[in-house]
């Protein structure tokens, strides 16, 4: 009994270790750049992203799948050195086509490994409560906000370290974002996966997936909280392609971007601490209420006076990241199978690709225009959105 719970926890241990070392990017407050020095404008950054969304929509469901049925550790090693060598192969690109290419072949990888994580950690977590009498739904959530955290001091030092690193080479700093992708494949080999397998009922995989598909999307406690994910999650992610060059119009000098990056990168932590302490008093509703307020504000105070000191106000995305990765999927995966766990936050993360891709897009054509009309853009789009998901949540509690 305590060799299973030993065994349980080392497991947890490594599975939060991989995820957290392949969660930050060492290039990201140089990506924008980087794309720029191959000719590439606002749009069509946002339209190589589109590419790499695609990519993961097609594939995201289908392979969430294979994962869920053969081998989530697998999944998640091929994926992890999948990418670093994308990461490789991306440090060489020198045209959109390239650029293009790289994208989609991260798609394939990331769609491979997406969702394992939050799998197998909710399977681990299980099995300690199985021997320790713990509240399930209590571990988890403590257990997503620990590794939130984890995830943030990583990606805190690679942000740290990839400003200089791209001052000297942007494709340095993009072949070295590999590393971490290797290191996470190294300690994915380590897992022991003995986490409940789907059984098929159809010899057609494609009928099963259709099957699963089906039955979470007509649970209305499920299809309401896989929106409240997607609705939260992605209301931070379409102005990141235009961070660096905000930061840069507010007067911060490009070699100290980094910094700022890095800034965010401690908002989340303290978002991630404040989900801790607040939002298991919150209702569900409630829990995605705060992040769009505070998205909204912030939002509009840098859309109508971006500055030296406005700027600042952008911790508010690190805030809302930290919140809603601690909050979110935990709602999701509390009202799924544990054999359909992968497939399920597939579905989820897939539905949350379809509303980034015209956000993406609409914020990317707007910032073109004016960069402060993709912080208005992003209003737009998402406090309908996130006030109309509210209501369901509080029909469906």
């Amino acid at each position: 009994m305590q060799q299973q719970l030993k065994t349980a926890r080392h497991n947890l241990r490594l599975v939060m270790a991989e995820t957290a070392v392949t969660a930050g990017l060492l290039a990201m407050s140089i990506i924008t750049p980087f794309f720029n020095s191959i000719g590439l404008d606002n749009q069509q950054i946002a339209e190589v992203q589109i590419y790499f969304t695609v990519v993961m929509l097609l594939l995201n469901i289908p392979l969430g799948y294979v994962a869920d049925r053969f081998s989530r550790k697998w999944a998640n090693v091929i994926g992890d050195f999948g990418h670093a060598i994308v990461f490789l192969l991306y440090s060489q690109v020198a045209t959109i086509a390239g650029a293009v290419i790289c994208e989609c072949l991260c798609g394939i990888t990331a769609a491979l490994s997406d969702g394992v994580d939050q799998t197998l950690i909710k399977h681990y977590v299980d099995q300690i409560c199985q021997h320790t009498k713990e509240s399930n739904t209590k571990l988890l959530r403590s257990k997503t906000a620990k590794l939130e955290i984890y995830k943030q001091i990583i990606n805190l030092v690679l942000l740290i370290l990839g400003g200089p690193i791209g001052a000297i080479s942007l494709r340095l700093a993009i072949a070295l974002s590999a590393v971490n992708y290797f290191v996470g494949g190294i300690l994915s080999l380590f897992i022991k996966d003995d986490s409940e397998k789907l059984q098929p009922e159809h010899k057609n995989p494609m009928k099963d997936i259709a099957r699963v598909a089906k039955s979470t999307m007509k649970n209305p406690s499920l299809r309401y909280r896989i929106f409240a994910y997607a609705v939260g999650r992605e209301m931070t992610h379409g102005i990141i392609w235009i961070a660096t060059p905000l930061f840069i119009k507010a007067g911060i000098p490009i070699e100290l971007v980094s910094l700022v990056w890095a800034f965010n990168a401690l908002m989340c932590i303290l978002g991630a601490r404040l989900a801790v302490r607040f939002g298991k008093k919150l209702s569900d509703a409630k829990t995605l209420l705060a992040p769009v307020i505070l998205m909204t504000a912030s939002m509009l105070i840098l859309s109508f006076k971006l500055n030296f000191v406005t700027v600042w106000f952008y911790g508010a995305m690190g805030i809302i990241q930290g919140w809603t990765a601690t909050t979110l999927m935990p709602m999701v995966q509390k009202h799924a199978k544990m054999s359909e766990q992968t497939s399920v936050i597939s579905i989820t993360k897939t539905l949350a690709g379809l509303l980034y891709i015209p956000a993406v897009w609409i914020i990317g054509r707007v910032s073109d225009v004016k960069l402060e009309y993709g912080l208005l853009a992003t209003v737009v789009i998402f406090l309908p959105l996130t006030l109309i998901v509210i209501k369901k949540l509080k029909q469906n509690v």
